[in-house]
């Protein structure tokens, strides 16, 4: 979901052949933001301890889609940290 007025982006997603409720826990329902330099950003907070996960690349048909990794808050929750590329700015 967007609109002109502004760059944000709130993105709905649909696991296919779910038959289950979503748990709001499983990190599906995350926050996401884009950054200009993923690999600084990966190492920025590995060096103050908030232990990222691995940089995904996420290709379809050959091409990359997303550049990204996640890092958990204090209190548990997901954040998706995404490249600037593509349709994620």
């Amino acid at each position: 979901l967007s609109n002109s007025e502004s760059s944000f982006e709130l993105e709905l997603t649909v696991n296919k052949d779910q038959t289950e409720p979503y748990d709001l826990g499983n990190a599906y329902g995350h926050f996401a933001l884009c950054v200009d330099d993923l690999e600084k950003e990966h190492q920025k907070l590995t060096e103050l301890g908030y232990d990222p996960r691995d940089i995904i690349e996420f290709n379809r048909e050959g091409s990359l889609l997303a550049k990204f990794f996640f890092v958990t808050d204090p209190d548990g929750y997901s954040i998706e940290v995404l490249q600037k590329y593509g349709r994620y700015q």
